[in-house]
Formats: C-alpha cells, structure tokens, sequence
C-alpha cells in the first residue's frame, strides 16, 4: 500500500528519522527443500527490517519501489508483487532470518532476494535495493501413479488389484486411496471390491514432508444382468402343464440390466432345453419330444461378459400311445393275399381309431374305430397308417407310420468272373434291385464282394426280399490255385561269390533282363532281376535288387620323413564298407601332417585290409642350402663344395664362364674343384644341380643354376 505525501515540510522531517540500510542480508541457503515448500534463512543486514520477495522460473528483474508498503504471504501468490504484474511475490516482511514458503509446483526453480529496509512514520521505507543477496532452488519432484487390474469386471466376485507406481525425491511417502465409493485405505498397493456397479473414479493422495499430489484414474462394475421370463400369456393354451400331442411352450423374456451410461449395452440370450437343445434369441419356445418335467433355463450375457441364469420346470403329461406296444403284424407285404393287422395295446388310450391314406394322395380310407384293425390293399405303393387316441384325461394322442404294398421283382447282379486265381483282387457285385442279400462262400453282405480266398467252385446267390415278396439269382464261379514266387528282400553280394535265385521247378518261369526260362539264376553283378512263374491261367511275379562288392584294396604306404610343412594325403575308397584309423578318423580323405605311427583298416562284407606306416615330420620346412664359394687349396677349410639339406641327389654339371664343362657326376653332390684331373683356375663356374625332394605322397624333380666361386 503505498503512501503519499504531500507536505513538503513534513518529508523534511520523516527522513530525519529514517535512512537506506548500508549493508545487505547474506549468507541465503535452503534447510529443507519439498515439492511443494522450500524453507529458507539468511543473515540480516543492518537494516531494522526486510522484505522477502520470490519469483517462479526467472531471475529477478525488479526491486522494491521506495516507500511502498508490499503485505506479505508465506503461501507463493497471495502476497503483494511488486509491480502488479504477477510476477514478484512477497512471501516475508519482518526482522526475522527464515521463511517456510508453500503453495509451489513440483520439480520448478524458484529465484528469491532478500531487501534489507529501514522506516519511519507517515509511511517512510528505505529499501536498499542497490545490494541485495539473490538465490535459487529447485523443488523436489512428488509423482501419483497406480494401475488397475483389471480396469472393468463384473459385478458379482469383483475384485480389483490397485498397484503402486508412485514416485517422490523424498521419503517415506503415504498414501491415502478414496475408491469412489466412499471407503478408502492407506494400503500401499490395496485390493478392494465394490458393492454397486457403475463407474468409480478412484484417487490417490500421496504425501512426503512438503510434498503433496493427487491423481484419479477410473475403473468400472459392470452390472450383472437379471435374467428373468415366464410363460407368454397371449397365447392361448400356453399353460405350464400341457398335453404330450401338440405341446408347446412359448416364453417371455423379462431380463433386466442396469444401466450405468458407459456406453451402449446388449444382451445374448442362450435357453437351454432338454437333451441338451439350444435356442438363442430374445423370445424361445419349444415343443417336447418326451413327456415328464421339463426343465428350462435362461442363460443372459451381457456385452461386457457379465451372466445371469434362471431356470423354471413344466410338465409335459404322458402319452396316450405308448409306441411301444403299437403292433403291425407286417411293414411290408406283396400285393397278393395281402393283409395288414395293427393292434394298438396300449394301456392308456381309449377311443382307438385307425386311418389309411395313400403315399401321395389325399384321399383317406374309412376309419377303423377299434382297438385292433384289419386292412387289406388293393394296389401296389406306400399307405401311411394314423393312430388316433385320447386318454382319460382327455388328451388327444397320434402315431403315425407306414407300410409298404409291392409286386415280385426279377433280380441279378454284375461283377462276378468265371474264373479267378487265388487271391486275386476282390470283385464288387452291382446288384438289381439294390437292398438285398447275397449269401455264398467268401462273399461279404457288407460290401456285396466276392473274394477269392480258397481254391474251388463257388456258388454266390442274391436275394431281394420284400415284406414276403422274395426273389432269388444264383451264379457259380471257380478259383485256380496260383503260383508263389519269393525272390526275398533286396541284398548285397560279394563279386567272388555269386548268388543263386531260386523258384518252384513246378511252374513256367522267365527271367528277366536275361529272358531265360529255367528254375534258378545265378547272379554276380549288380542290377534289378526280376520273374514271371506260370501255372495254368494264374501267374505270379516278384523282383529283387542286388548290389555286387568288390573286395576292399588299399595302396599301402612306406614308413615316410617330411620337412615341417608338408604331409601324406590320402583318398581311400570303398564300397558299403568302413574305414577306421587307430586315431580315430572314419574317413578316407585326410590329410596327415602329425609324426606318428598310423594304422588304418578298412572292410567290408566282401572282406577287409589293413596298412601301417610310421610319419616322421621334421620341424624345419624343406630347405637345400647351396654355397656360392670354397676355397680347393689344402687347408681342410672349406676344400670342397656340396649343397647342405634333406633331399637325393640325381646329377650336377659345371660350366666354366666360356660355357664348356669341365666337371659331371651322377654318383656324389660334392666338387674337388678338379676337372676330373687338374685342378680348375680360380673364377666364377656356373653348375646345373638336379636332385628329388619329398612333396606331400611324393618325391618331387627340382633343378637348380648355381653361381660358384672358386677361390684358391
């Protein structure tokens, strides 16, 4: 609030008892830092008060204003700013050194500056402005988090499991969680059950010193449906006891579900009847197969899963006709001499009557009112017999059937051969007309075959039999004996010893690829044979397939030194056989680069060999130093010359500089320096060096020009 003043001699006088303070408030620092508060001390200058002024996320821009009066609020913006503008809020005036400020944000900075001040009456404040402590601090950060499982259920056995995710700089944090029901817990990760539907909003509240916040997050009870129905009343005779002949039970649906406005709702109705019937729908009715208490439920699914059941009983009353003991003398019967007698023998009808009406034909015959009927037709065709009678009760029963009224048929059957080999492939019979039954040895009546499984004649015959209508075909047929070839299975043989095939002496055979005819082949090389024995109009045929071995071979091997580096290859074949070193290697192809002895065997059916060899391999590569001088003269120093390494020697030449030789040897690598007689001048000689050195398996040709010098 500031303060004018409008006498001149007056101001003269107040600042006479008033004057700016001379040193400034220091030393700001913050004891205790929460989310939502910060407390802050200093030390005071030398002025007789001060003002305490705080700004959210910028630096200070302005300065209290000479003599004006700012109120002060410990609560962020309620105080007085210093310029209207919302910004510098004054939170503490006073000769104090702390404030506790409250009402911030989380996780923000805030700039405060202390203004030391002196005053006077008649509304005099000195603030010094020119020197101010200034500082910052950051509030600590409070997070309210949960889950929910699972965000919705249904009403009945609900259940939810709330999870704490909550977060906070500071601790111990507390909770307090209001379930939107009006119960609440202090339970850090609570379960709680609701006893209404609907939608709830559930807040948590946590709290640590100087630290506060809230944070709703919502789940839902869905309602549970309440299924209810009942006999539909509008129709006429739907009672919920009724007669067997002509029941029906129409329902009405009276299921309920409240609604809790989270969107749009829907039900699926399932009705479960007897024998395990299903209907779906809104409305259901059923007529009962069998009389007795029927039991009707009413199953209700809402959208959201929620179920609801109901179930109620009805009586069907008992037949009148027990069907049981409804008897027809015959189903079916020719036309000659036919005649049908229905009895209907059962113990609660009364009132029996009979009536016969043609298959296709609207025309009903005179009913017979009696408990035993007696009717004869007089033409071909099916007749439908209707039984009606009524019970003591008064309910009205009816059975219906059927009997059949036909001429004598010819009848035959297909697929029957005069002559078959013994188990050859089975013949269907394609009989005329279809329906009836064929007798015979190895005949099957269920898939009307004839299988010839035994030598013999045969009769196979085919009747057809309607009501007492029968007719007969009768046809003979006979099964020959067949050869049997057994090659036996496919083998493998030794090329030395040959395989002799064998089959009965008894038949006609031929052999295939060769086309001889004889009881026996021998067999000594690979191939597919194959044979066709015959005896009479019946063969048979079989094959086999042999593979001929060679006996195994190996290439055997010398005991061996190599120059380190090098090493025996080897390439080992053999046919459907093994191989195995005394290292452990299965394999033909190798390479052996490791001094040792080596012993490998390998075999097969036909036979086995085995080879060992002892590999020296030397540390050093294959290497054959030649010297480029020596010096012949007597001294035992260097007399000779001669290459130096692992190697056999075939033949040298040397040549002096005019090119004509003057030394050969095929015998020995070393020169004298003679020419087989004199010894040679001193000069340069040029020698044509050829020798064998050991490469991998073999010994490998090298020839080589040397230079020599020979120095006397």
């Amino acid at each position: 609030m500031r303060q004018l003043v409008v006498l001149v001699f007056l101001v003269f006088n107040l600042f006479a008892y008033s004057a700016e303070p001379t040193t400034p408030a220091s030393n700001i620092t913050f004891p205790f830092v929460g989310c939502n508060e910060f407390t802050m001390k200093w030390t005071n200058g030398n002025g007789s008060e001060r003002v305490v002024f705080v700004r959210e996320a910028s630096a200070f821009t302005d300065v209290p204003v000479k003599n004006e009066f700012y109120s002060d609020n410990a609560i962020f913006g309620i105080g007085e700013d210093i310029k209207g503008d919302k910004t510098h809020w004054c939170v503490y005036r006073g000769t104090g050194n702390t404030v506790t400020v409250k009402g911030l944000k989380k996780v923000t900075k805030y700039y405060v500056a202390v203004f030391e001040y002196n005053s006077a009456p008649g509304g005099i404040y000195d603030y010094l402005t020119s020197s101010y402590p200034a500082d910052n601090v950051t509030t600590k950060s409070i997070i309210a988090d949960f889950t929910i499982t699972p965000t919705a259920q249904c009403f009945n056995g609900n259940s939810f499991q709330f999870t704490n995710k909550s977060t906070c700089d500071l601790s111990p944090i507390s909770y307090v969680w209001k379930f939107g029901d009006g119960d609440s817990s202090k339970v850090k990760d609570p379960t709680h059950s609701y006893l209404s539907p609907g939608p709830k909003p559930v807040k948590l509240i946590a709290t640590a010193t100087g630290c506060y916040t809230t944070v709703i997050i919502s789940d839902t009870v869905h309602p549970q449906p309440v299924a209810k129905f009942d006999l539909d009343k509008s129709k006429t005779k739907n009672d919920s006891i009724q007669c067997y002949f002509g029941n029906r039970f129409t329902f009405k649906n009276a299921t309920t579900l409240l609604d809790i406005s989270v969107g749009p709702s829907s039900m699926r109705y399932e009705w479960h009847m007897d024998n395990g019937f299903t209907q779906t729908g809104y409305t259901a009715d059923r007529q009962f197969a069998n009389p007795g208490v029927q039991t009707v439920k009413l199953v209700v699914i809402s959208n959201r899963g929620c179920k609801d059941s109901t179930s109620r009983v009805y009586k069907v009353l008992p037949r009148a006709i027990d069907p049981s003991m409804v008897v027809f003398n015959q189903k079916s019967m020719c036309l000659s001499a036919n005649k049908f007698t229905f009895t209907n023998n059962s113990p609660s009808s009364i009132n029996s009557s009979w009536r016969f009406r043609e298959e296709f034909g609207s025309f009903n015959f005179d009913s017979v009112f009696n408990k035993t009927a007696t009717y004869s037709f007089s033409k071909t065709g099916k007749y439908y017999v209707i039984l009606k009678a009524y019970d003591i009760g008064g309910c009205l029963d009816q059975l219906r059937d059927s009997v059949d009224v036909f001429s004598n048929t010819n009848v035959s059957f297909k697929g029957l051969k005069n002559q078959y080999c013994l188990n050859e492939p089975i013949s269907k019979l394609v009989p005329t007309p279809g329906k009836g039954e064929f007798s015979g040895t190895n005949v099957s009546g269920i898939d009307s075959s004839f299988t010839p499984a035994s030598i013999g004649t045969f009769k196979v015959m085919y009747i057809s039999s309607k009501g007492s209508c029968k007719d007969t075909f009768l046809q003979t047929t006979s099964v020959f004996n067949r050869p049997v070839v057994k090659l036996g299975n496919d083998t493998v043989i030794c090329k030395d010893f040959p395989l002799q095939l064998n089959v009965n002496p008894a038949y006609v055979s031929t052999w295939f690829p060769s086309g001889t005819t004889a009881s026996f082949l021998n067999i000594s090389q690979s191939g597919k044979y194959s044979v066709i024995s015959k005896d009479g109009i019946c063969s048979d045929t079989d094959e086999i397939v042999i593979k001929s071995l060679n006996s195994p071979t190996l290439k055997l091997t010398r005991d061996t030194t190599l120059c380190g580096g090098s090493f025996l290859k080897f390439n080992i074949k053999v046919e459907d056989g093994t191989i195995i070193w005394n290292d452990g290697f299965t394999s033909g192809d190798r390479n052996v680069e490791q001094s040792g002895i080596y012993r490998v065997f390998v075999s097969n059916k036909c036979g086995s060999v085995s080879d060992s060899f002892n590999l020296v391999v030397e540390e050093t590569a294959c290497k054959v130093f030649f010297p480029n001088a020596f010096t012949p003269n007597g001294d035992l120093l260097n007399d000779t010359w001669q290459p130096y390494g692992k190697y056999e020697f075939i033949q040298m030449n040397i040549f002096n500089r005019w090119g004509e030789k003057v030394y050969a040897s095929d015998k020995s690598p070393i020169w004298d320096g003679y020419d087989h007689k004199n010894l040679c001048l001193d000069g340069v000689y040029d020698c044509v060096f050829e020798y064998l050195m050991q490469d991998g398996n073999s010994m490998k040709r090298v020839t080589e020009g040397i230079i020599i010098h020979l120095v006397r």
